[in-house]
């Protein structure tokens, strides 16, 4: 049945009455299905819209689940949750039907209490569906060949060519919002040089396109607060103040795993090895702390709860480190002696057991009286050269505590020493 578009006085003056009830019916069932086809469709956070769309449809055609969905979109229209460019075109489509304010309670009733950001997607879905099975191949305005469009988030600017009208080049606004073309607010280019034209109406296309993108796009810095989001909305920064029911929802269906991996990627950026699992567990507590604080998503935010858990990092890194108890009290001079460095000398990225280990050979800081004098000699792991300080050691090895790998490293270097020395 085609949508009865009159009013119900008109209906009964007309005789009307049976076909004005009955689309209120339809009406009521295809909100009603569209709201259960959303909650049948939605699983682990991902909702199926082609389905949806596919089901309803069927069952009650385009325009019927478009004319639901508009009017319930336009009931919406002060939630920021639901996209500017859906909210243009449910009001557009809403303006070819003088009964739709009749019809709004019922949708507002079947549709009320789904959610308005997956009402959002099934919106979007259905109406693009309908503009893509309703676009021709190649179309034509006014004896035009339309050869460039451009679409925004809100409008579509198109491109017409034809080499034989005084004005060989023409750029408009595409008016229709159902898929057709009402070409309007036309810019005609009439040089008699026609490349010149093309070169000029292109400029123009893109200039108009980008004119309609900067009218709807806000600079100013919104600032957070606690019990409230900030989200990106059509290339808007916008603050929604959200119940409990919806901050849970949410967080279970975007923010939780996104939120855990972009704590990860800072902690990983930072050198930190973000499979062990006493570091994994850190990451889902912050998460959670992030979530009950309601974050607000920037970088600096992130960090300052990665540095609220800095010691634990720490201490979770220097856990299998060499300490004090593998330090040698009784010495009396460095040299030769394979020393301990400081676990917190390390980044965490180089924090390892096979690092501390360094064989001193010379230097004023060989001297254990010494505090803060240089040590030069050899980082066994790598065999790198260098000097460090004597305040950045817990000491000498104990003899007893020296790894194997490390016993052969010191005698390799003593050997390639020796080797070095001129024979007398």
């Amino acid at each position: 049945m085609d949508i009865y578009k009159n009013s119900f006085e008109y209906a009964k003056e007309n005789g009307e009455i049976e076909q004005y009830r009955e689309n209120l019916s339809l009406c009521e069932k295809c909100g009603t299905k569209i709201h259960h086809s959303i909650a049948e469709h939605f699983n682990n956070n991902h909702l199926d819209v082609k389905k949806i769309t596919a089901e309803l449809t069927e069952e009650f055609g385009f325009e019927r689940t478009m004319l639901m969905l508009a009017l319930r979109v336009d009931s919406l229209k002060s939630d920021g949750r639901v996209d500017i460019t859906n909210k243009e075109w449910a009001s557009k489509f809403l303006s070819a039907y003088p009964n739709a304010d009749k019809l709004r309670p019922t949708a507002d009733r079947t549709l009320g209490t789904t959610h308005p950001v997956l009402l959002d997607g099934v919106a979007e879905e259905v109406r693009f569906t309908f503009l893509e099975m309703n676009k021709s191949t190649e179309r034509e305005v006014e004896g035009y060949r339309i050869i460039q469009t451009i679409k925004t988030p809100t409008a579509e600017f198109l491109l017409g060519q034809n080499k034989n009208m005084p004005s060989s080049y023409v750029t408009w606004l595409n008016g229709s919002h159902d898929g057709g073309i009402s070409a309007v607010w036309g810019h005609y280019f009439t040089s008699n040089n026609l490349q010149k034209n093309l070169l000029l109406a292109y400029q123009d296309l893109f200039t108009r396109a980008l004119t309609d993108v900067n009218q709807h796009t806000r600079f100013e810095e919104l600032a957070p607060k606690i019990g409230s989001i900030i989200r990106n909305v059509n290339g808007e920064d916008m603050r929604f103040d959200l119940t409990d029911e919806e901050c849970n929802a949410i967080w279970n269906m975007v923010d939780q795993q996104n939120v855990e991996d972009h704590f990860r990627d800072l902690l990983s950026a930072n050198g930190y090895d973000v499979r062990l699992p006493a570091i994994d567990k850190i990451v889902s507590e912050m998460a959670a702390k992030y979530r009950d604080d309601f974050g607000f998503g920037n970088d600096d935010e992130y960090e300052e709860y990665i540095d609220e858990r800095e010691d634990d990092l720490r201490e979770i890194l220097t856990s299998e480190m060499f300490g004090d108890v593998s330090v040698d009290k009784d010495v009396s001079d460095y040299t030769g002696r394979i020393m301990i460095i400081r676990p917190e000398f390390f980044t965490p990225s180089n924090c390892t057991p096979e690092n501390q280990l360094f064989l001193a050979q010379s230097g004023k800081g060989c001297d254990p009286t010494e505090y803060g004098g240089a040590i030069n000699g050899i980082l066994l792991y790598d065999r790198e050269e260098t000097t460090i300080t004597s305040d950045n050691f817990l000491g000498a090895m104990r003899e007893e505590h020296i790894p194997n790998w490390a016993r052969e490293a010191r005698e390799d270097i003593a050997e390639e020493s020796s080797e070095d020395q001129p024979e007398i």
